[in-house]
């Protein structure tokens, strides 16, 4: 049975950092990341079809419309979602898939491939709620904003879902993060 890989947690506890460490350090060819499609807007340093698939509402819609995802929610007002046609992408070059996601799409997504795949689920854990909050002031611009404020409490609920999770992770030193990431995918 072929493997996938759901590594999740709140916003900003390191999700995208420890897969980064983890395929720089150990010269990782048979994993692939799952490029999530959003409505958000691009972040300076981001880049269209490597860090997301970025659409408009309308398109992503239309996509829904036509059963081309997986699993998609709406998070912080913005819509996320996998694609069928991205996990077939990656199954068909016999890597292992590896989905990168917030809470909310990680039960649909274990329920609807459990039945195929062998799916591991990850949650990564700030050291605690404070330095998570740090984290969180630190990346966001304006504090006193709406989407913040909805950022920060989303955040701290999902710590309550670690338990629903194969294994948790305490992104506290990334080095031994990305170690304890290699060891659990490597079962």
């Amino acid at each position: 049975m072929k493997k996938v890989i759901i590594l999740s947690g709140p916003s900003w506890v390191g999700k995208t950092t420890i897969w980064e460490e983890f395929d720089k350090n150990y010269n990782n060819k048979e994993m692939k990341k799952i490029i999530t499609t959003t409505t958000r807007k691009k972040r300076d340093y981001e880049k269209d079809w490597k860090d997301y698939y970025f659409l408009n509402v309308e398109d992503f819609r239309n996509k829904i419309n036509n059963k081309e995802f997986i699993e998609y929610a709406e998070v912080h007002n913005n819509f996320y979602g996998s694609t069928y046609e991205e996990l077939e992408n990656i199954l068909w070059n016999w890597q292992i898939p590896l989905y990168i996601v917030d809470p909310q799409g990680v039960r649909y997504l274990k329920d609807t491939l459990k039945w195929v795949y062998n799916v591991k689920t990850i949650f990564i854990l700030p050291p605690n709620e404070e330095t998570l909050e740090k984290r969180l002031i630190k990346r966001w611009e304006d504090q006193n904003s709406e989407s913040f404020k909805i950022r920060v409490n989303e955040s701290l609920i999902w710590l309550a879902s670690k338990d629903n999770y194969d294994f948790n992770i305490i992104n506290d030193n990334l080095e031994r993060a990305a170690e304890e990431f290699k060891n659990i995918i490597l079962w």
